[in-house]
This record gives structure tokens, sequence and C-alpha cells, in this order.
């Protein structure tokens, strides 16, 4: 294990981590609750937060932060802002957080499993896997309430 290999990994989870704010943003300005626009703006916050302490962590690596999101993700706002036009934005905005989560987990956890991963990156990215978790029962929650 290098800081290269640590630091590849981590570039992998900031990706996903910038298309999850990008998307609960996206999310935001698509919902029509009060309560699901506050909500997904909080979340955005708190994925910029850990797409944060990842980028700092690069650094002290001595590695370079990528800064982009996916292509994909961004195909993905385009596809979610298309489907809000048609339909309920609400369930929309919902259903491509809800989406966005699971992709963001299986990040997590294939990480964590990578052997190439250091003991200090491994604890940053585990200190952020029970939020993780909760929030997707919490989306969960809300696509049982919508």
């Amino acid at each position: 294990m290098t800081n290269e290999q640590t630091n590849t990994i981590l570039n992998d989870v900031l990706e996903t981590l910038i298309d999850s704010t990008d998307g609960y943003e996206k999310a935001a300005e698509v919902a029509d609750r009060p309560a699901f626009k506050q909500l997904f703006g909080r979340r955005a916050a708190s994925r910029r937060a850990m797409a944060a302490d990842v980028r700092n962590h690069i650094v002290e690596l001595g590695g370079t932060p990528d800064d982009d999101g996916s292509i994909l993700a961004n195909m993905h706002r385009t596809f979610l802002s298309i489907r809000a036009a048609v339909q309920d934005n609400d369930n929309a905005a919902i259903e491509a957080v809800d989406n966005g989560e699971k992709h963001l987990r299986e990040q997590f956890e294939d990480a964590l499993e990578n052997d190439d991963l250091s003991p200090s990156a491994r604890a940053l990215l585990k200190k952020y896997q029970g939020e993780l978790r909760a929030d997707g029962r919490l989306i969960d929650q809300l696509e049982d309430a919508a």
C-alpha cells in the first residue's frame, strides 16, 4: 500500500462525494415541499464537508485531489431535471437521491474493502459510514411517505 494507491482510491470516493453534493443541490431545486428542500440542502452541506475532509486527506498524503464530478453524474442531473418536469418533483428528487445514495454507499464499501487503502484513509471513510447508512434509511422513509 502506497500513498499513491490510497490517493487513487480516495479520488474515486471524492468524485462520488462531489456528485452526491451536486445531486442533493439539484434535488433541493426541483423538490416542491419546503421540508424536502431544507433536508436536501442540509445533506448537500454534509456531503460538501465530507468531500473537504477527503480532499484534505489526499493533500496530506502528498496527492492532488480531483475537483470534478463524473460525466455520468452530470447526465443524471440532466435526467432528473427532465423527469421533474413531467412528474411530481418531490418523487423525482427522492428517487434520484436514493439512487445516488446507493451508489455512494457502494463506493465507500468498495474503498474500505480495498487492501491498498491506508489505515488513516480507512479510518476517515469509516467515520462517515454510519451517516451514509442513516441517510439511506431516511431516504427510504421519504420514499414511503411520498
